[in-house]
């Protein structure tokens, strides 16, 4: 049976962290919690696996990774064997996630992070492995490999975190990810996710031993300073008015569809508009991705057509606006894509390009993001 964690009874504080963990948050300009970390914290603390519904922008990574972190004993010279392994459904997702965990790890000396994913040789990812790490961050499909392999240790690991279950589901990875979690035994077990399905809730069951279940309040639109607008639009005139507001958008805006195909055909669309464009989705080579992605970081190009991929953690801080072609197939996913142009921006902008027909999605998701939306 799953169980409900209730915030007030497991209230804590900034000081309630270890002496290092506050200077190195403080050196960022933090200097209190979020609620998803005052939620989780206590409950990873405690030992129990845990089941944590939280969604984008909520300061879940450091959520996990503070806890965690703070319990991390240095290996000292040598061979390090993983002590933390977190999964994640994309390479990109790794890599942001590596490049958390270092910045809470940058006064830490003696701790070993390394990204075990797609897109690179395994042999050289072997040799590059050979003296082991402290905290491994891995995709499902190629940390299977390294178990096959053996190149990955598992007597000195403690703690398992699976982060955006959901989003592993929706691309086919429930099987690796069982696969993994099986192979390890009496490891901590964290899983989270932006959804809490009923086959969400069932991996839990079958993955976890009597989790604690945690659900963080969703971050408004309007508490995230976000400037949504809907611009109503003829179906067969949305191409053009797309290409309206690429051309007046001061940074390269991402684009989100709710189809790999739709990604690709706007991108097309676009690209014949006279824009540099790309499209970005799961379906696409681990190595392509990375160049795309960092194009688009470097602006050299006009704007970027993803799938929800890119909706889930990726770290674009440059991104101000962000244009939904599609409406979302659901409320979570409207969530999602909206607070990715809030993640560095005092003031940031979303667009719902909607038909006529679809006037009535106005009021929808002034409640699903509890702001007023212009027109």
């Amino acid at each position: 049976m799953l169980k409900t964690l209730n915030m007030k009874q497991n209230e804590m504080t900034f000081d309630d962290l270890s002496d290092y963990m506050r200077s190195i948050l403080n050196g960022m300009g933090i200097d209190q919690l979020t609620d998803a970390q005052r939620m989780i914290i206590p409950a990873i603390r405690s030992g129990k696996d845990v089941l944590i519904k939280a969604a984008a922008a909520s300061g879940k990574t450091f959520a996990y990774m503070i806890p965690l972190f703070e319990m991390l004993e240095p290996q000292g010279k040598g061979k390090h064997f993983p002590c933390i392994l977190i999964l994640v459904p994309t390479r990109e997702l790794a890599l942001q996630s590596a490049k958390a965990a270092r910045s809470l790890l940058a006064k830490k000396e003696g701790i070993r992070t390394s990204v075990l994913a797609g897109g690179e040789d395994m042999n050289a990812q072997v040799r590059s492995f050979s003296k082991g790490a402290d905290i491994v961050i891995a995709t499902p499909s190629r940390l299977k490999d390294h178990l096959r392999r053996h190149t990955f240790k598992t007597k000195m690991l403690k703690h398992l975190v699976i982060d955006e279950a959901d989003l592993m589901m929706s691309m086919g990875f429930e099987d690796d990810v069982t696969e993994v979690s099986n192979a390890l035994e009496g490891v901590q077990r964290m899983m989270l996710s932006a959804t809490f399905s009923n086959e969400m809730k069932q991996l839990a069951v079958n993955l976890m031993h009597d989790p604690e279940e945690i659900e963080v309040p969703e971050e408004t639109v309007h508490e995230q300073k976000i400037h949504v607008r809907a611009v109503f639009v003829n179906e067969n005139q949305k191409l053009d008015q797309l290409a309206s507001l690429i051309r007046k958008s001061e940074y390269p805006p991402v684009i989100f569809c709710n189809k790999r195909v739709s990604a690709d055909f706007v991108s097309r669309q676009m690209n014949q508009r006279g824009f540099h464009t790309s499209s970005i989705h799961s379906d696409m080579d681990m190595k392509v991705r990375r160049r795309i992605m960092d194009d688009f970081r470097e602006m050299k190009i006009s704007a970027l057509c993803a799938s929800d991929v890119l909706a889930r953690g990726i770290d674009i801080p440059f991104v101000s606006c962000v244009i939904l072609y599609d409406y979302p197939e659901n409320e979570e996913t409207l969530i999602h894509r909206i607070a990715r142009s809030s993640r560095k921006t005092q003031l940031s902008e979303a667009i719902l390009l909607l038909t006529p027909k679809e006037k009535y999605r106005i009021k929808q998701a002034e409640k699903i993001l509890n702001t007023k939306i212009s027109r």
